[in-house]
């Protein structure tokens, strides 16, 4: 029976693997504790507490993530604290608000930040003395029933000192993605942090501008232990920021061998880099590019310029066409009026008439305790929600602030899907559709988006009417073409992995 388990729900969006538990996993085996891992989405939340219910654990550890799968961690959390057994929250949503988390009943701990050593101390004192407040990075409710902050824990400034636990997964063929003509592509960590101050971001918060890296040896190893037990192919490197230290980054994709993908910055997209990009079997990238709009940008402190994200996916079309360059903006920042959202939208636009391969994604301001854009927000107007339920409304195509409404964000995010990730094209019946949809984006003419509601109708239609199933299995390809590279379709490009 396992001492602890430890659970990541997920949105059907997001299939990177549950880093997060898969390290502090290990640090409670070097500790000699055993450990479970689950990671499921809304249709396992009664398994996984049935499981609880029938091990009894020490205590029970569920890493949060801002949106809708908050909403299952609730869940099992109440079902779970009902039972007697130890809670505790981790992961970057809880790190950001963890005073705000001990309101709730359900919730008996927090752990901040990195959780491998704190979950190791935490669980010593829940064996031998309960002394909460010597143990650095956790927060809990005193007697009183006021929420204790301790001291933040430094850093782990080895990182070689834990691994993730592949082979507690059950299995990986969920992780396997598409890239390019590779099939079995994982996602793999190979550092923490990010060095730059994106001031929407929660790395300003969590890993407070920092990048750590694990040894070279270690990055080898792990990867061709994943290629001989699990036939990897290609590598998605899925950190934060992949080129913390672009010589050095570049050196160990070279040693690595293997056909990858990661993220970049604009910036490093000169001709020279795009050239061993390709060189080296890149397959597709992740580029924060946030606005089309300088002043947009630099209130955010992305230090980056405008000209450079259609300079950056020109050189790939130019040297290395074959990469797919999966671009990522925010609507609805509080420096964007409507003429800076503008700028975006156009640049979106022609974006993908620039390179075949780019696609542009949308998601809509969310903001979070503690960044930079934080004050700023509260003062045009942001209310937070009173409590964690609240915070499972969030989503990236929802209104979540008071600037952009609900229908707004649904027409335009709908929209941008159709047209600049899926990159659908239609039958020339459909042409007129696709003509108003593009209008519709080029002219902000997000109201009254019926269209919408007339495709959500026929879909469900047809999906309900067995005829009509089977016509559409047989000929809608005929009539709809786009993308749907599996690692798009699986995992939203535009978001790091928070769990």
């Amino acid at each position: 029976m396992p001492d602890v388990i430890l659970v990541n729900f997920r949105s059907e969006r997001d299939m990177y693997p549950p880093f997060g538990i898969m390290y502090v996993a290990d640090a409670l085996i070097q500790q000699g504790h055993t450990v479970e891992l689950w990671h499921e989405n809304d249709e396992g939340v009664d398994a996984f507490v049935q499981r609880v219910e029938e091990t009894r654990p020490l205590w029970v550890g569920i890493s949060t993530i801002t949106g809708p799968q908050l909403g299952y961690a609730i869940e099992a959390t109440r079902r779970v604290h009902a039972m007697g057994i130890t809670t505790v929250w981790g992961g970057v949503h809880a790190t950001i608000m963890p005073e705000e988390v001990l309101k709730e009943e359900y919730v008996d701990f927090v752990i901040v930040n990195e959780g491998e050593l704190t979950a190791q101390e935490f669980t010593h004192e829940l064996q031998n003395g309960k002394n909460w407040g010597k143990v650095m990075g956790l927060a809990w409710t005193n007697e009183q029933g006021k929420a204790v902050i301790n001291p933040e824990r430094p850093f782990i400034q080895n990182l070689d000192d834990f691994s993730p636990r592949w082979d507690l997964l059950p299995t990986l063929e969920p992780y396997m993605l598409q890239s390019g003509p590779y099939d079995r592509a994982l996602p793999v960590y190979i550092s923490r942090g990010c060095p730059f101050r994106c001031a929407f971001c929660y790395n300003e918060v969590v890993m407070k501008r920092t990048w750590r890296q694990h040894s070279n040896e270690f990055i080898i190893n792990q990867i061709e232990w994943l290629r001989i037990n699990h036939g990897v192919n290609a590598v998605d490197y899925a950190d934060d920021y992949l080129f913390g230290r672009p010589r050095p980054m570049k050196r160990l994709v070279e040693e690595v061998g293997m056909p990858w993908s990661g993220q970049v910055r604009v910036q490093l997209l000169k001709p020279e880099f795009v050239q061993w990009m390709n060189e080296t079997d890149c397959q597709w990238v992740n580029i924060g590019a946030e606005s089309g709009s300088q002043k947009v940008l630099d209130s955010i402190t992305k230090d980056q310029k405008d000209w450079q994200i259609e300079w950056g996916v020109a050189n790939l079309a130019k040297y290395a066409p074959h990469i797919e360059a999966n671009l990522s903006f925010i609507f609805g920042l509080p420096a964007e009026d409507k003429t800076e959202r503008q700028i975006t939208i156009d640049l979106i636009d022609r974006l993908c008439q620039i390179n075949p391969n780019a696609r542009c994604s949308i998601c809509i301001y969310m903001p979070y305790p503690g960044t930079p854009l934080w004050p700023d927000a509260l003062e045009r107007g942001y209310i937070p929600p009173p409590n964690q339920d609240g915070w499972a409304e969030f989503d990236l195509n929802r209104g979540n602030t008071p600037w952009i409404s609900e229908a707004e964000a649904n027409a335009m995010s709908e929209i941008s899907d159709i047209l600049y990730v899926g990159r659908s094209r239609g039958h020339w019946l459909l042409s007129p559709y696709y003509s108003l949809l593009r209008w519709r984006w080029l002219n902000q003419k997000f109201d009254y988006y019926v269209e919408g509601k007339l495709k959500k109708a026929g879909s469900d239609l047809v999906e309900n009417v067995g005829p009509l199933r089977s016509l559409r299995d047989r000929y809608g390809h005929k009539l709809v073409q786009y993308n749907a590279n599996t690692h798009k379709s699986k995992i939203e490009a535009h978001m790091p992995p928070l769990g």
